[in-house]
């Protein structure tokens, strides 16, 4: 691994040390530059140190700014100078968490510091390190998200939800996590998963087409044909297969981003294996379709963007 050179560090940190601001200066310059996807090779690094530490030598003023921030920029997508640079005694970049939210009707995507690609689905909420530590890759999520997990054999990584924890090393798995419903729901598509408990000790061990959710308070483990078949929300499209129709509601919410009130004193029956919608189809003809294997009645209130269910 290529790393900064004693001297280039030393001379970057007496720039820091000569006025209190400039750590100051340095660490909102590494807040706003941290996550820019930025591509930069080696030798154009190399080349951008030598002109830090030139700037530094002749004139130590606010100018430097620029440049230390274009290097932590860099910094932020694992190249050349890496942790050593940043990971001195100035911020534990590790603690600082940073929130990504999708509004309703929206999806959204986000490249961990890792290279794990998270997929969120609407009314979604992830929370993450701007670094992960030398320990175990550790994330939050609230509402639904399509992980596509960058394989490291020595940081495992681990998803924590309201309800559990799903810990893997490198795979491919969807997770439903909504708190206020209690719904917990994880879908197995490549590799292996551990699911843990609040007291860190695994409960469940899933493998490819395999689904863990809670059903009335207790977890169970289902045996599934074509799983990635039955995800397809990344790609606009919604599986109805084995949903129940509260679920099923949830999944409209978040898909068309507007809000179902059910007002039915008995919800119907779904036996749906083959039913699929499409979002860019809008919800009227899901509900259309819907109502071909279900029995009811919806109303809209635009005021509120509620469709009430009778």
């Amino acid at each position: 691994m290529n790393e900064a050179e004693s001297s280039e560090v030393a001379a970057i940190e007496a720039w820091l040390k000569e006025d209190k601001a400039h750590e100051q200066e340095f660490q909102n310059a590494y807040d706003r530059y941290v996550l820019t996807n930025l591509t930069v090779s080696k030798m154009e690094l190399k080349a951008e140190m030598a002109r830090v530490l030139e700037a530094a030598r002749a004139k130590r003023s606010r100018r430097i700014l620029a440049y230390v921030a274009s290097v932590a920029a860099a910094l932020a997508v694992g190249a050349f100078l890496t942790w050593n640079f940043v990971a001195r005694p100035l911020v534990d970049k590790s603690s600082q968490l940073m929130t990504f939210t999708t509004e309703a009707g929206q999806r959204a995507t986000v490249t961990l510091p890792d290279g794990t690609s998270v997929q969120l689905n609407s009314c979604s909420e992830l929370r993450y390190p701007a670094v992960f530590s030398d320990g175990d890759r550790r994330v939050y999520v609230e509402g639904e998200a399509m992980f596509d997990v960058a394989k490291e054999t020595e940081r495992p990584f681990v998803v924590e939800t309201f309800a559990y924890d799903i810990k893997v090393l490198g795979t491919k798995f969807n997770v439903i996590a909504e708190e206020e419903c209690q719904e917990f729901c994880t879908a197995l598509i490549d590799g292996r998963v551990s699911i843990l408990n609040k007291e860190d000790v695994e409960v469940v061990e899933l493998r490819p087409d395999q689904i863990v959710k809670v059903i009335d308070g207790k977890l169970h483990k289902i045996q599934s044909d074509n799983v990635a078949a039955q995800y397809r929300w990344t790609d606009g499209v919604i599986s109805c297969s084995g949903q129940t129709f509260e679920e099923l509601m949830r999944k409209f919410e978040r898909s068309f981003g507007v809000n179902i009130e059910i007002e039915m004193t008995s919800v119907p029956v779904l036996d749906l294996r083959r039913m699929k919608v499409n979002v860019n189809d809008g919800i009227v003809h899901a509900f259309s379709m819907l109502k071909l294997n279900a029995e009811f009645e919806y109303e809209y209130d635009d005021k509120s963007n509620t469709y009430y269910i009778r």
